[in-house]
């Protein structure tokens, strides 16, 4: 070192470290004497102005000569580990850390903030008093004070002003959150010095300290570290409240004070504080997911502020004399979060990759899908809650077993199915057909569960025929989620003919007509689902060949609306705005085109064209024109709905929860009953009002629906196409 500080330097360095002279410039002498290596590897139980010196060396340019001495307990080098311990040097918080004790009002161990004539109290017992919280002269908020004015007014925390510094790599003015030997650093640059994790054995940054309750955890094991909250008793990620000694509550239980929100006026616990004023959860969480445009700014933010006459602002505009946070990679602010890259970026690579460092290769699609999103804080809220991004992020661990039958392994649940749809989307997958797929699986599933007795009638029947013929419809296009229904009803009849038989003491080659007819009777909404496996066995020659079961009569409907009712209904569907969108579409399509649900929930961007005006609905291959409001309803729909395609790359009208799936008629019924707007009866209604204007066969072409369907139809309404093709015969043919 001498070779670098001229005396004169030398001397202002040891000066600025209190080691000139006195006691302290005795110990430093001993302390280099006894080390040559005293400045380059400082020991953990060198001399408080050793510690000093180091840092005033640091700080004058010769950080790569020296090495800062850490705290022996956190391992930060800043603040300076002044005090003594028992492994070595403690930096202030540490060492009041270990020097807690009993508070006299509470009871518990923590670091004595105020005397009072019973003891010392601790910092959130001197908080609770009266005369603890003050108006702050900047926010006028009440709160504790943090910062005293020279006029004898306080500033609480969010407003005092921050001692900052220019942080060394990137440049910005914050605060500093370490020194090392590159200079100050930031605490969105700083990473604390690697150590083992308790939990997962590598050598890793830190983020929380070992105590009594867990060991050293990394971020990675500490966003997954979770335990019984004192509150709700369920397991969910949280904190122990209190500096960590008081109980441990879950991030919804946590304590937060209650006061009314600026946006609802609800009194309710406080999220957050914006400029606008205190703000609900409930509140924070709309605003994140339904960005606006800024007054000022013009572009999609988060508006936490307003102006004198009430338009809202940015955080950028809210405040423009601090200094705007901005990612590394778009140049945009980063709103509310912090750090030098957009946040969605951040948590998608970190939920990625294995070391939260870069995305592996095969998954960098699925990266730029989730990234490109339109809206990217509904992303961030799916990545925070969804237990479908949970799921992603285990299998993300190995992206090699990443294919459709490592997923046919797992629970098919919905956050299963969100998966799997988001990897078909992203390319990662190829696409297949889910329904015929779930009809192999649910077989699969289901007749590993039977005996061997029933397991060598039912399989063969089920992948010989069920499935066979479910892959021959889904070769042309047509094998809907009612279809596959339907097949897995016909393999659970089977399933319960054996069942049924095993009951009577029969087998299927003792089976005669009068037990067939007990059966049929006793179970009528079996019959006709038992007559497949019936026939099956049949032709194999597993029962008697005279067996026969009659299909039930084909029942007309016999649930119709009144013509008024029915108008009030169409009318709603197009003026009321209190409905979702998806329910004035379908709703709409029900009731003027006698268009079935399973039909509706397949439309897609495809079906719809723009030409001179007007726009057309395709339908079966034939195009007719929409009424202008509900040409207005579906294509906001379309603007509207997510922009996952299927697998041919088209957009469904109405998706369904998983990417690339269609909405579950099933469920889209329910929705329909549940406000007022039945689809069953509508449709008997709308289409014995198309027979009154169409003959039977053009309904059956325009509509999509088998020629005798339409026949009976016709029927009950009264005529029959017989009339229509002898008045075809007898027009002049041109």
């Amino acid at each position: 070192m001498g070779e670098s500080l001229a005396p004169e330097q030398a001397q202002a360095v040891a000066e600025e470290a209190r080691a000139w002279r006195g006691a302290n410039a005795f110990r430093l002498v001993r302390y280099l004497s006894d080390r040559p290596d005293a400045l380059s590897l400082p020991s953990s139980d060198c001399p408080t102005c050793v510690v000093r010196l180091l840092a005033v060396l640091t700080a004058v340019g010769h950080g790569d000569k020296v090495a800062l001495v850490a705290c022996g307990d956190c391992g930060r080098t800043d603040p300076l580990p002044t005090n003594n311990g028992p492994e070595g040097r403690l930096c202030a918080r540490c060492a009041g850390r270990r020097a807690k004790k009993p508070c006299a009002r509470c009871g518990k161990v923590a670091g004595i903030y105020a005397r009072r004539p019973e003891g010392g109290i601790c910092n959130p017992c001197r908080n609770k008093e009266p005369d603890a919280k003050e108006e702050c002269a900047d926010c006028h908020r009440m709160m504790i004070s943090y910062r005293r004015l020279p006029d004898g007014t306080s500033l609480c925390q969010t407003c005092a002003p921050k001692n900052t510094q220019t942080c060394c790599r990137c440049g910005r003015g914050r605060r500093v959150n370490a020194l090392t030997s590159g200079g100050p650093v930031c605490g969105g640059c700083y990473s604390s010095p690697p150590r083992l994790c308790g939990v997962c054995g590598q050598i890793v940054p830190i983020v929380a300290r070992a105590d009594g309750t867990r060991p050293d955890t990394c971020e990675r094991c500490y966003k997954r570290h979770e335990k019984t909250c004192a509150i709700c008793e369920r397991v969910r990620p949280g904190h122990h409240i209190n500096g960590g000694l008081g109980p441990f509550h879950c991030d919804t239980c946590r304590p937060r004070e209650e006061c009314s929100c600026a946006l609802c006026g609800h009194v309710a616990k406080i999220k957050v504080f914006w400029p606008r004023g205190p703000v609900c959860n409930s509140c924070y969480r709309t605003a994140l997911s339904t960005p606006a445009p800024c007054a000022l700014c013009n572009r999609q933010r988060i508006l936490i502020g307003q102006t004198a006459e009430g338009t809202l602002l940015c955080k950028a505009c809210s405040f423009p004399d601090e200094p705007v946070e901005r990612c590394s990679a778009c140049d945009e602010p980063a709103d509310l979060y912090s750090g030098r890259r957009c946040p969605l970026a951040a948590r998608v690579t970190d939920l990625l990759s294995a070391d939260g460092a870069s995305v592996p290769q095969p998954l960098q699609p699925l990266a730029a899908v989730l990234t490109g999103a339109d809206n990217p804080y509904r992303v961030l809220q799916w990545l925070r809650r969804s237990p479908a991004a949970h799921l992603l992020g285990r299998l993300a661990l190995d992206p090699e077993a990443l294919n459709h039958k490592s997923l046919d392994t797992l629970p098919q649940r919905a956050a299963t199915a969100y998966v799997r749809g988001l990897l078909v989307t992203a390319g990662i997958l190829p696409p297949r057909d889910e329904n015929l797929a779930l009809l192999t699986n649910w077989v699969a599933r289901t007749v590993a569960e039977l005996p061997p007795r029933h397991a060598n009638l039912v399989r063969p029947f089920a992948e010989w025929h069920i499935i066979r013929d479910a892959r021959r419809r889904s070769s042309r296009g047509r094998y809907t989620y009612a279809a596959h229904k339907g097949d897995c009803g016909n393999v659970l009849a089977a399933i319960n003919f054996l069942n049924w038989l095993e009951t009577q003491h029969l087998s299927l080659s003792q089976l005669h007509q009068r037990h067939l007819d007990t059966w049929a009777i006793g179970r009528p909404t079996l019959r006709s689902r038992s007559i497949p496996f019936l026939r099956w066995s049949t032709a194999r020659r597993l029962c008697p060949p005279d067996l026969v079961i009659e299909h039930s009569a084909a029942q007309l409907p016999g649930h119709f609306q009144a013509e008024e009712e029915h108008r009030k209904e169409l009318l709603r569907c197009f003026n009321d705005t209190a409905l979702p969108l998806e329910v004035r579409v379908a709703a709409a399509l029900v009731r003027l085109y006698a268009l079935p649900l399973t039909r509706i929930v397949e439309l897609t961007d495809d079906h719809i064209r723009h030409e001179q005006g007007h726009t057309y609905l395709t339908v079966n291959h034939h195009p007719f024109v929409l009424p202008p409001k509900l040409a207005r309803l579906i294509n906001d729909q379309l603007q509207h709905s997510p922009r996952h395609s299927n697998t041919a790359g088209c957009r469904y009208l109405l998706p369904g929860h998983s990417p690339g799936r269609p909405r579950n008629p099933l469920g889209l019924a329910d929705t329909l009953r549940n406000h007022g707007l039945p689809a069953r009866v509508a449709r008997n209604t709308a289409m014995m009002d198309a027979l009154v204007d169409l003959p039977p066969m053009v309904i059956a072409d325009l509509f999509g629906i088998h020629p005798k369907t339409a026949e009976r139809w016709a029927t009950l309404a009264g005529g029959n196409w017989s009339d229509y093709l002898t008045a075809r015969r007898a027009a002049p043919q041109g």
